[in-house]
């Protein structure tokens, strides 16, 4: 009996770390698992989640904003001294998703909107975000931002 055991648990075991290597199979899951990250990032946003940021930014994760400034993880994760909660409300729509084995590049529409100093915000913005899969999870390696401007 146990002869027969140890082969299954060793198919079993190589199964598990074989789905860990491979993002999911459809493209639908991988955006709803995307999207919900986007979510998290906007959350964690508000409400200065900085552990969410060390986990889901990879180590070598830039970031470049519509002026061409380039922040790194580790300059990133030092904001986090001057953060401020906001009760703001997010919404990630308009999504384009380009996916290649492990890559996967998304495109989307951020919408916040929320009071600042007691004043109304509505910001809309433009972003791309660069994930790989790595360690059965997909980790944010690059970003970029732009403003839309206010409609006139």
């Amino acid at each position: 009996m146990k002869l027969v055991a140890v082969p299954i648990l060793l198919f079993v075991s190589f199964f598990a770390v074989a789905q860990k290597a491979t993002p999911p199979p459809s493209r639908e899951q991988v955006e709803t698992q995307l999207l919900t990250i986007e979510q998290n990032i906007a959350r964690a946003n508000s409400t200065c989640d900085y552990d969410y940021f060390r986990k889901i930014e990879a180590e070598e994760f830039i970031f470049t904003d519509s002026q061409g400034n380039v922040t790194t993880r580790a300059e990133d994760l030092a904001g986090e001294k001057d953060c401020k909660i906001h009760n703001d409300q997010h919404l990630v729509d308009e999504p384009r998703l380009l996916l290649e084995g492990n890559i996967a590049i998304l495109s989307a529409r951020s919408t916040l909107t929320g009071l600042r100093n007691g004043k109304d915000v509505h910001v809309e913005t433009r972003f791309t975000d660069v994930f790989v899969w790595r360690d059965g999870r997909w980790q944010l390696v690059a970003g970029h931002s732009s403003r839309i401007p206010p409609k006139k």
